[in-house]
């Protein structure tokens, strides 16, 4: 600002009348001082940037920035008033009218660099990144021990799309500034932005460990491992965060989350509850014990929960989505559809698009359910976890094993001599949406039958084998550690009873038959059988868990494929190996339950029993159901599954080509 020995005189003696003033408290003389100044033909910059100042400081921000933009427009070279007309600016929210008054040339000339901190500051409020990176860059060459100002520009870095950048900006932050928390995650996490998973893993855990008071290290632990698809892990870590505090609800939502993810459903229930004892209206609790209950088949829990959840307080879009969850139970479609219509859009928006799409095929507007179903697969191909990438990954490597499985392969495949009592079990295999959650169901009503769903067993047993390529030669002694690594996880999730027959439920487990017949060589399979297009539908309409085999179907093209190449590789093996193989196809047992039921425990050498018949009981009595099928096969079989693809067939046209030879191999038609 303007030195007072410039001034004339009179002005010169209002400004230290009123700083007086000002000095003693007393803003509101100060003002009127200055004011009378203008009012009588004082210096205009000196005075409206000392009552610019001054309303400022008493709250009046408006009123100060006025004064300010004048004094500015009166001495447009005055660092001291562009500084406080910026600072007044980014106070207000204004980040991009600070940008105006904080130019490059006046940042640069600024020797105190509180000019060039508000510019860089508002730039990267105000998402200007690059405008950040350079006003940072100042910053440090000109304090190069300023280590806020260093984590600054690792921030504007990465928001810059320079992640190696940021580390290199955030490793010098930390180097000046060890014992900074925010510093330190930061960096963690820019780490893991630049692809060093594994330094950033490191230093998460590490903070987990040293900041034994601290939360965000475990919470961005817990987004790290979730990003890699490492759940169990991921669930670990957001629950070692609520240990830590068990009243922050956004961590016990995270928490409950994760375990609905993982199928924890009464762990899940229970974490929903504790945030409900906190915070009864939460949106996000209350919704999440509707899809609990959907999940869990508790139909009435949920028809309840509509009034209950109104009790607690919960707000009107959680409530209409709950609403819309029992409507589509009960199959009132059209009252389900207005009432998602009240769900605001960012509420559980892949969830709730992915419902409006069953409500609106359930009420026959065909067109719009598949809209929405694209809609929501959208959403899955923008997950952060790359799925469009994992699934061409998947393609990739199924079919390098297909084409790796030749007749000259099979030839070196030595016997293997296994003195092992345990029988083998049978595996349900089955493209997914096929119908093995209802065979299996079916299977479970039978007393001499354990069944597993979708369990790792197969995984962990190949684990073991490793390469696909040298399966032929395997030793007895890799065989063996293979068959314990397997009865080791089953024995884990079921009593593997004397007597009882182990049926193995995972449908891609098609495309593992070399391996399976690697470890067991007698195993049974049973491949359940459904229109293909029926099947590629509904695929499509599901809202899968993206591991890296159900990412195949964010598209229907990369569905399709990966259909086309299953089944390649399914006749290869059989070819190959000849393993024994009882086919059901699901339309049959819609229309004709009991005759294909015997014929499957025929082969499967089972005495005949009627509670096989009873579904709808076994689904109930079994709690959760693993798979997308959990609501259908606790109703009625029923037959608008079969032909559904009919609804569709415009939109499956693209498709319909790589589908055709297998149609006509099972025995449909187009």
């Amino acid at each position: 600002m303007t030195n007072l020995k410039s001034l004339d005189g009179a002005t010169a003696g209002i400004i230290r009348q009123a700083l007086t003033a000002a000095q003693s408290g007393n803003i509101t003389r100060a003002c009127m001082l200055a004011e009378e100044g203008l009012r009588g033909g004082g210096d205009g910059a000196a005075l409206n940037a000392m009552l610019g100042v001054l309303r400022c400081r008493s709250g009046d921000l408006d009123q100060g920035t006025e004064h300010l933009r004048t004094a500015l427009a009166l001495q447009p070279h005055d660092l001291t008033i562009a500084t406080n007309l910026a600072a007044a600016l980014v106070e207000q929210g204004q980040h991009d009218a600070a940008l105006e008054v904080a130019t490059r040339d006046r940042a640069e000339a600024d020797a105190t660099l509180r000019l060039a901190r508000f510019r860089a500051f508002a730039a990267q409020s105000a998402d200007r990144h690059v405008e950040a990176v350079e006003a940072y860059e100042h910053l440090v060459a000109r304090a190069p021990d300023d280590w806020e100002a260093w984590n600054n520009l690792g921030n504007a870095r990465a928001g810059a799309g320079d992640p190696e950048g940021s580390v290199t900006a955030l490793r010098r932050a930390v180097e000046l500034a060890p014992l900074a928390r925010p510093v330190r995650l930061n960096f963690a996490t820019a780490l893991g932005r630049a692809g060093d998973v594994e330094q950033s893993e490191q230093q998460l855990r590490g903070m987990a460990a040293e900041f034994a008071d601290d939360t965000r290290a475990l919470r961005e632990l817990h987004t790290l491992l979730k990003a890699q698809l490492r759940e169990e892990e991921a669930l670990d870590a957001i629950e070692r965060a609520v240990e830590r505090d068990p009243s922050d609800t956004e961590l016990l939502l995270a928490m409950a989350s994760q375990r609905l993810l993982l199928l924890h459903t009464d762990a899940a229930e229970e974490a929903y509850r504790k945030v409900l004892a906190l915070e009864p209206g939460k949106a996000l609790a209350n919704l999440g014990l509707a899809v609990v209950f959907d999940l869990t088949n508790r139909a009435d829990a949920l028809s309840l929960l509509v009034g209950e959840a109104a009790a607690r307080g919960a707000d009107p879009g959680a409530l209409a989505f709950i609403q819309a969850f029992d409507h589509r139970r009960a199959k009132r479609f059209a009252d389900g559809i207005e009432a998602l219509e009240r769900v605001p859009e960012e509420l559980e928006a892949a969830r709730r698009v992915h419902l409006r799409g069953q409500l609106l095929e359930g009420a026959g507007r065909y067109d719009e359910a598949f809209r929405a179903f694209s809609r929501m697969n959208q959403m899955s191909r923008d997950d952060p976890s790359r799925p469009e990438e994992r699934a061409a990954a998947y393609r990739a490597a199924l079919r390098a094993q297909q084409d790796a499985a030749t007749p000259g392969w099979a030839a070196n495949w030595r016997e293997a001599r296994i003195g092992d009592p345990r029988p083998s079990p049978v595996f349900l295999v089955g493209f997914p949406r096929s119908g093995t959650t209802l065979l299996d169901t079916m299977l479970m009503g039978h007393p001499q039958v354990e069944v597993l769903e979708e369990e790792p067993t197969t995984r962990h047993a190949a684990e073991v084998l490793g390469d696909f390529a040298a399966l032929p030669l395997a030793t007895d002694e890799q065989i063996s550690a293979a068959r314990d690594a397997y009865f080791r996880t089953a024995a884990s999730l079921t009593p593997l009873a004397p007597g009882k027959l182990l049926v193995d439920k995972n449908p891609l487990a098609m495309n593992m038959l070399p391996m399976i017949h690697r470890i067991f060589p007698d195993a049974r399979i049973i491949l359940a059988l459904r229109h293909p297009c029926d099947v590629l539908l509904s695929c499509f309409m599901t809202n899968f868990k993206l591991n890296d085999a159900m990412s195949n179907f964010v598209r229907l093209d990369t569905a399709a494929d990966l259909y086309d190449l299953s089944f390649g590789f399914f006749e290869r093996a059989q070819q190959l190996f000849g393993m024994p193989v009882h086919r059901i196809h699901y339309e049959n047992v819609v229309s004709n339950r009991e005759d294909e039921l015997r014929a499957l425990l025929d082969f499967l050498s089972l005495e005949w029993d009627e509670d096989v018949l009873d579904h709808q009981a076994t689904a109930l009595g079994r709690g959760r159901i693993k798979t997308a099928s959990y609501s259908q096969v606790a109703e009625p079989i029923y037959t608008r599954a079969a032909g559904r693809w009919e609804q569709y067939r415009e939109q499956l046209a693209p498709v319909l080509p790589i589908l055709e030879p297998w149609v006509r191999k099972f025995g449909y038609s187009l």
